[in-house]
């Protein structure tokens, strides 16, 4: 590790074995390093030097000015990588925040056939077993634009389901069934792929934690996929939705979050961060169907937070979100129990803000008939819905200072064609203790 991009100022360097036992990965926890700076790396094996590498360590003291790319939902068969070639070319990203679906599970032709792309899956089967789990991540790794992702920007990364099996929870899953073996030896088996490929800690307990900058901003990254969660229930049944006993969290890790937002005031960070899966804001007129998936089917999971927020004065709190392929961004009403009005014009009373980033290749909602149809005009349905792009791939760029929280919606080309292209959508703001967002040039 070095302090230049030439390796001549060498500030730490060692030598690790790799080992069957965990996929011959290598992680390297490089500790002593000066907070806020910019560091280069880079490994030799038998010789061969791999490309340099450029991290940077997260600040201590005052910072002005934080900028996340935020993404999620890469499927390999169906599409390059594009956004992640797009990421790689910016130099005003501090860190990329990646929120789930890094990898799909899936047989080649179940969801996107890569025949044609040359990427087809590997194994071309669902993922099962350890060994099934570890060639996937082999296959994502070997994407030159992640590639180049990666050893351009630190990361921050947590899983959603596809990491596992779609519509994953703590006991099972919606496409896991009795012939393929028992669950918890999957779910296990999925985590320790991850946890071997991927540039992150290894917790014993969870994967939810945090991360601050500087006195700017706490970050926050949440499990609300295999910890905590009960069942999904069927898209119709309101009741179960608003049972109390049902949790997306669980109890520990819904109760680390509230004191974590609590202890984020008292020591005056500016800005609260959440990273997590599936979409916070209600979307549900308590009588149509609804996505229970999303915090809509854990309502009081949800209720407690908000509640948590009305009553300690909590502001400036920001939800990222990914999940849905699509583009959109909400300000949070307050729970009607709080005795917070909420004012959709004014933003008056709103509880936090909430954007929502859409996929790197995965299909849009947009590419459906029925979506396009179900969707029409919902920005005008739903009044703290400020913005909504079902149609194209792309990131955030979130930029945080002490006056304001931007969002850019930065959008690429079609994943079918490789292309580091890329062009701005709308801009979004809250300013500093408003919660309230709108629309700017920037």
């Amino acid at each position: 590790m070095a302090a230049d991009a030439g390796a001549r100022e060498i500030v730490r360097r060692g030598r690790v074995d790799a080992y069957p036992g965990r996929d011959f990965t290598v992680k390297v926890d490089a500790g002593g390093l000066t907070p806020g700076t910019d560091y280069y790396f880079g490994f030799a094996v038998e010789g061969v030097a791999s490309p340099i590498g450029r991290t940077r360590t997260l600040p201590d003291a005052s910072v002005e000015n934080v900028r996340l790319a935020v993404t999620s939902c890469a499927n390999y068969p169906e599409g390059f990588f594009n956004v992640y070639a797009a990421i790689a070319q910016r130099d005003d990203i501090d860190v990329v925040l990646h929120l789930g679906d890094y990898i799909y599970e899936y047989a080649n032709g179940v969801f996107g056939d890569g025949t044609a792309l040359g990427r087809v899956p590997d194994p071309d089967r669902t993922t099962v077993g350890l060994e099934d789990y570890r060639r996937r991540h082999a296959q994502y790794k070997s994407d030159p634009d992640l590639q180049a992702a990666h050893a351009r920007h630190p990361w921050i990364s947590v899983w959603d389901d596809h990491e596992s099996a779609d519509n994953s929870h703590r006991q099972g899953a919606r496409d896991h069934h009795i012939t393929l073996g028992d669950w918890q030896t999957r779910k296990l088996s999925a985590i320790r792929a991850y946890y071997e490929w991927m540039p992150i800690r290894e917790l014993p307990t969870q994967l939810f934690r945090s991360f601050r900058f500087g006195t700017l901003a706490d970050l926050v990254m949440l499990d609300t996929r295999l910890h905590g969660r009960d069942e999904q229930i069927a898209a119709d049944d309101h009741d179960a939705a608003r049972d109390p006993s049902r949790s997306i969290l669980g109890e520990d890790q819904t109760k680390w979050l509230l004191d974590f937002l609590s202890e984020s005031k008292a020591r005056r960070s500016l800005w609260r961060v959440v990273g997590q899966q599936v979409i916070f804001s209600p979307f549900t007129d308590g009588v149509a169907r609804f996505n229970p998936d999303s915090w809509d089917g854990y309502r009081e999971n949800r209720a407690t937070v908000l509640d948590h927020l009305a009553a300690e004065e909590i502001d400036n709190v920001v939800f990222l979100t990914g999940d849905v392929h699509s583009s959109w961004a909400f300000e949070v009403p307050p729970t009607r129990r709080s005795g917070r009005p909420y004012d959709a014009e004014s933003g008056v009373g709103s509880a936090a803000v909430e954007f929502v980033s859409p996929s790197v290749s995965s299909r849009a909602p947009g590419s459906s008939a029925r979506a396009r149809e179900r969707l029409e005009g919902i920005v005008d349905r739903v009044p703290h819905l400020k913005f909504a792009n079902i149609d194209d791939h792309g990131f955030i760029v979130l930029d945080l200072t002490k006056e304001r929280a931007s969002a850019e919606y930065v959008f690429v080309d079609s994943p079918l064609e490789r292309s580091a292209a890329s062009h701005p959508g709308p801009a979004l703001q809250t300013l500093a203790g408003t919660n309230h967002l709108r629309r700017v040039d920037l």
